[in-house]
């Protein structure tokens, strides 16, 4: 499995970043067995602590097995700016049932409750490793995953429909990466979302544009800033665009626009979790040499919240760029300021014909049944879609290609138990990898005693 998830991530570092970021093969070479000794850290640590525990304690490694995966996933998640990438929860991404218990527990759990079946098989399988604590704990991992199913199921024929309607169109225009930040070709992308704009019919109240869909600092471009004022203006649409942003102070932003009816500029949405060496290089007042290994040219500086934008008398929008979306505690952060739908503006053209553009939607589909909310995600090219608050793809693009997206959706403002409460079940595994430790030390003491 992990060789699968990963696939696609070591295609973007070691081709696309040579194809499209203008490093080197042999730097890129370089960040690919970097990223890859890194990743394997966790795995490695994983088997370690396994055979090791197994041989020298109490603890059968069927408990410890599930609680240390999951407690090292969510290592991940934070641990040096974080890299939650290829979850194992992840995997069951299309099976939408099980998911649904992500809107109380959170993903970890059902990554949790995989590792939980998969060493009940293993264990059972096994004959001269059965006990009757064997047979509880298998037992009890069967209780889990119907429970979780049977959430699953009643949640889905919950109306999940309620709250203020908008209609939405999502362009992707399928610029290709390789052209997209040309002087020449800057205009023709401009003219492009404005020609997909104008070709919109009926009544829409917000059009997305994908990240950087606008390759310029729009500041400093008032001509092309007015230009969209007018267009919004004109068809009376809000228009979210994303488009570089410099501040008074001249630091550098991946922002994403929030034009309204009036054309007027209603909020700008600074991206504050940010991708090393992708958007700024770490480190590397201390380590010059790291600039070599960084498609950034100019570092871009970090927004200070995920505050949502106010879209007028309708509501709040979430912005989620890119890679921000990878993050649970992003999406809950975002809503508990006030969302009522997550947006992702993102460009997942740096993947190229890889498995890492599907990877990156499914991820989202996990944003929607954790947050309770619409999750509408415009890419440049794909996967761009409409997902809803179950989990359920209500719109879908295809890879590389020019496609409009057309549907309604409701913006919630109910927050689940996930949202208010966070990542709880992780202070649960905590507890329980202290109290095994705990016992298992007791229990080596008294046995020295004897």
């Amino acid at each position: 499995m992990g060789f699968f998830a990963y696939t696609g991530l070591v295609y973007w570092v070691f081709i696309a970043m040579n194809k499209y970021g203008g490093i080197d093969i042999l730097s890129s070479a370089v960040c690919t067995l970097l990223l890859s000794l890194y990743l394997a850290l966790y795995t490695g640590l994983f088997s370690f602590m396994i055979s090791f525990l197994e041989s020298r304690s109490y603890v059968p490694f069927f408990i410890i097995s599930p609680t240390f995966w999951t407690f090292l996933e969510y290592l991940r998640t934070y641990l040096l700016s974080g890299f939650p990438w290829g979850l194992l929860a992840y995997s069951q991404h299309s099976f939408i049932p099980m998911i649904q218990i992500c809107s109380l527990l959170g993903p970890y759990y059902i990554s949790f409750l995989i590792v939980s079946v998969n060493t009940s098989i293993f264990t059972l399988l096994k004959k001269e490793r059965r006990s009757k604590m064997v047979y509880l704990f298998s037992f009890f991992t069967a209780f889990l995953f119907f429970t979780t199913l049977f959430y699953g199921l009643l949640s889905l024929n919950r109306d999940s429909d309620k709250g203020k309607k908008i209609s939405v169109a999502i362009i992707q225009a399928s610029i290709p990466q390789d052209v997209k930040w040309t002087e020449e070709y800057k205009i023709k992308t401009i003219l492009k979302y404005f020609e997909k704009t104008n070709q919109i019919k009926g009544k829409v109240d917000l059009i997305l544009w994908p990240e950087t869909a606008l390759p310029f600092v729009l500041e400093e471009n008032p001509e092309i800033l007015k230009g969209i004022s007018r267009l919004a203006k004109e068809r009376k649409i809000s228009i979210l665009a994303g488009a570089l942003s410099r501040d008074e102070n001249k630091r550098l932003y991946n922002a994403a626009f929030l034009f309204d009816q009036d054309g007027e500029i209603k909020g700008i949405y600074r991206k504050v979790h940010l991708v090393p060496f992708g958007e700024y290089t770490p480190l590397v007042k201390y380590f010059p040499f790291l600039s070599r290994i960084s498609v950034s040219g100019e570092d871009f500086t970090p927004g200070r919240t995920h505050k949502p934008l106010d879209l007028q008398d309708f509501g709040k929008l979430g912005i989620l760029i890119c890679y921000e979306g990878i993050f649970p505690g992003i999406s809950r952060e975002t809503v508990n300021n006030g969302a009522n739908v997550l947006i992702n503006l993102t460009n997942d053209a740096w993947y190229d014909k890889s498995s890492a553009p599907f990877q990156h939607f499914a991820f989202y589909i996990f944003r929607a049944v954790e947050t309770g909310m619409y999750v509408l995600r415009c890419a440049n090219t794909g996967i761009s879609a409409i997902v809803d608050p179950r989990g359920r793809i209500v719109e879908k693009s295809s890879l590389f290609t020019e496609e409009t997206l057309y549907g309604e959706v409701f913006l919630k403002n109910e927050q689940t138990f996930y949202v208010k409460h966070g990542d709880w079940f992780i202070l649960v595994l905590v507890f329980i990898i202290v109290a095994l430790f705990s016992w298992n030390l007791l229990s080596h003491k008294n046995l020295r005693k004897k």
